[in-house]
């Protein structure tokens, strides 16, 4: 049986779909819940090469997809069909990705591995990419929920709050400027998403960001400012969001938290998330 990969800038509805699919077939064969990032494949810019496909007899075998937010590394998800693994399949996706960083620059890949595949955990050993860290996948509950109080007020932000939103970032996450800039960059003017200031006694403290998709909704760039952490403020600002948007009535609302950070993890199951799986991070430098 012969195999033919196709590279191309963005997907089609019927290339999604076939996506889509080949995830369910493997999620139910492995037992877990991939991280493909569907609405980020319907929302490519079509300017640079980052899906790959590979066929046999016109069917969908394999995919490797390239999420790129800064110049520093290309986030990387993948499958393949389990009926034709151990073929050399991913092997053949993960060098043309390897060719197209390259190309632009990138000295990184950095591959999400669902905690419970064996088969990836084997596959990052094999290749050697050391693990570097995890994130949590967590849902709401329907139980949990903080007390709303009026300690801080959620303001959706303008552009002219460009610069505090940039700043927030770099000290909330202990980012590099030039790196937030890039990626903020990437991600604006998406009409999906909705970024709001936290502000307490109208000081911008904090940030905290959602995308939204149908009925569901994923809250992410959620951060204090260090100088004002400890006050209870990003227990409140995260409660309010809880509530905006259930309001708005989505039924569905997902984050993730890096493994390592304990308190952040302690805040959102106050809040009422729970903990669905995990991904482990494994950086490959190219």
């Amino acid at each position: 049986m012969g195999y033919e990969i196709v590279a191309i800038k963005s997907l089609t509805a019927a290339q999604l779909e076939e996506v889509n699919q080949l995830a369910v077939i493997c999620n139910g064969h492995d037992g877990i819940a991939l991280k493909i990032n569907p609405n980020m494949l319907e929302q490519r810019s079509g300017e640079h090469t980052e899906d790959f496909l590979c066929y046999a007899d016109n069917k969908l075998v394999g995919y490797l997809g390239l999420y790129v937010f800064h110049a520093k590394e290309a986030e990387v998800s993948g499958m393949v069909h389990p009926d034709h693994r151990r073929k050399g399949i991913f092997t053949g996706l993960q060098r043309r990705a390897e060719a197209e960083c390259r190309k632009r620059g990138i000295p990184a890949l950095l591959f999400i591995v669902q905690q419970k595949s064996q088969a990836g955990a084997a596959y990052q050993k094999r290749i050697g990419a050391p693990y570097e860290y995890s994130e949590y996948w967590m849902d709401l509950g329907k139980s949990g929920r903080e007390a709303l109080s009026h300690a801080v007020r959620l303001r959706p932000a303008t552009a002219a709050d460009e610069e505090t939103l940039i700043q927030l970032d770099v000290r909330g996450f202990q980012m590099e400027e030039a790196q937030v800039r890039e990626m903020n960059e990437k991600m604006a003017n998406d009409p999906r998403t909705s970024t709001y200031l936290v502000l307490a006694e109208e000081r911008a403290v904090g940030k905290i960001s959602v995308s939204k998709n149908g009925m569901q909704a994923f809250i992410y760039g959620f951060c204090v400012h260090p100088d004002e952490q400890g006050k209870g403020y990003g227990r409140q600002a995260l409660a309010q969001t809880i509530a905006l948007l259930e309001a708005e009535g989505f039924a569905e609302i997902s984050l993730e938290v890096a493994c390592e950070n304990s308190r952040a993890l302690g805040l959102y199951e106050s809040c009422g998330f729970v903990v669905q799986s995990a991904n482990d991070y494994y950086r490959l430098k190219l």
